[in-house]
């Protein structure tokens, strides 16, 4: 099993969601499991990031300098 795996597994577990038949779990905890996994899928690169930060190191230094 890879690391994102596990963590949903985890995250699932902690939302009280391990045993419960999908169809009947609460929208919101179902919500909350979905929003962990696309964080997760952006953050490995899998998903395209749609609100970047741009950090002080990508922009292109001052010539004013």
């Amino acid at each position: 099993m890879d690391d994102l795996a596990r963590q949903l597994a985890q995250t699932a577990r902690d939302l009280k969601l391990a045993g419960q038949v999908p169809s009947e779990a609460d929208p919101e905890v179902l919500a909350a499991l979905a929003r962990t996994a696309l964080d997760e899928l952006i953050a490995r690169g899998l998903l395209p990031d749609p609100d970047p930060r741009v950090g002080c190191w990508s922009a292109p230094r001052s010539e004013l300098h």
